[in-house]
């Protein structure tokens, strides 16, 4: 082969080589492009554009709760002032009403809401349904502690019990909705995300779901469902300086509810776990560390061979702290297993404590 013959074709094959390589760039550029628009095209269809079925879905299963309580009117605090308002008639009693929502837990009547919205001394609560139907309720059981309670209706029918979700699936940014009866203007829906989950807000019993969806005065007792209709937790309470929605709304999971619901079902209260020791508050102030001030005869803490001056270093494997401690036993049944690792001395001790049901 005559290679210096071959010098004058050298600018044709390199342009046709040159071209080539070219085209392959060119065309693996477009075909990226495409496949990344295709996929955002896919994942944006991914989002439904409504939420009207999972609202459809949980709606008929949340109702408005109306409640009268009688408040007395105090009009002097001066000495004497019961008796001399009394003489005078002064003492005066009048209904004031409030209003919330609830969340119909079983099909048989039974009612989910806050203990905040039918109050300490209400002497009516009436229920009205989806459907515009009013029913009296009744009280069977209330807890301050979760600020829960249950009322049930009479009912000739079924009623729409709602889904109930797992809550501990719940991750930051999931769309969650709140429907309930804000001011009382009847049901309503907000959208927003769980912004936060595990928020204590100085209450152990609950660890809230904090979201960002509207929930105003009305809406407490209400439901807080997922996009498939399913309850994931109660409203409850709202952080607000204005008293009304700021974007900072807490809810009670729905794994919290479970374990409450029961319980004021069949006992009108909830039954929660009892220690059987005391801590001294001086120790408090001291990081992770809890100082056993006093030990009950007869309880747990006895049976466990817990002592008084042992040093709490860890709490179901967590490190040791006040909160924590009332977290645990809070939220206990009688008969739960809480494991401590104890400082008795110069000795370090693993116990077992099975807890006994709590002195009302």
């Amino acid at each position: 082969v005559n290679i210096f013959g071959l010098k004058k074709y050298l600018p044709y094959i390199a342009a046709i080589i040159l071209g080539a390589i070219m085209g392959i760039l060119i065309f693996n550029l477009i075909a990226q492009d495409y496949y990344v628009r295709d996929s955002k095209d896919v994942a944006k269809n991914l989002i439904p554009s409504s939420f009207s079925e999972a609202v459809n879905k949980a709606s008929p299963s949340v109702v408005n709760i109306y409640s009268d309580v009688l408040v007395n009117d105090r009009r002097s605090q001066l000495p004497f002032s019961d008796r001399f308002n009394s003489i005078f008639g002064l003492n005066k009693s009048r209904i004031q009403s409030s209003l919330g929502s609830g969340v119909i837990f079983y099909s048989n009547g039974y009612i989910l809401t806050n203990q905040h919205v039918i109050g300490d001394r209400s002497i009516g609560i009436t229920v009205e349904l989806s459907n515009g139907r009013k029913e009296a309720a009744k009280i069977i059981g209330t807890d301050k502690g979760t600020d829960l309670a249950v009322l049930k209706i009479n009912q000739n029918e079924e009623l729409s019990s709602i889904e109930i979700a797992n809550s501990d699936n719940l991750k930051i940014g999931d769309i969650v909705l709140a429907i309930g009866n804000p001011y009382g203007v009847g049901q309503s829906v907000s959208m927003g995300i769980v912004s936060a989950t595990g928020r204590e807000f100085n209450n152990p019993y609950s660890d809230y779901i904090q979201t960002d969806a509207a929930i105003n005065r009305g809406n407490s007792g209400g439901a807080l469902i997922d996009t498939s209709g399913r309850l994931v937790g109660i409203n409850t309470l709202i952080r607000s300086s204005s008293g009304g929605s700021e974007g900072i709304g807490l809810a009670i999971p729905s794994v919290r509810v479970m374990g409450i619901i029961n319980d004021l079902i069949q006992f009108g209260e909830v039954r929660r776990g009892w220690l059987g020791f005391g801590i001294d508050r001086r120790t408090l102030a001291t990081k992770n560390i809890l100082k056993i001030s006093y030990i009950y005869p007869n309880g747990p803490a006895k049976e466990a061979n817990l002592e008084e001056g042992d040093l709490i270093l860890e709490i179901n494997g967590q490190i040791s702290s006040y909160p924590l401690l009332f977290q645990e036993f809070a939220r206990s049944k009688p008969g739960t297993l809480i494991k401590f690792k104890i400082l008795r001395g110069e000795d370090y001790l693993d116990i077992d404590l099975l807890t006994s049901l709590a002195s009302s």
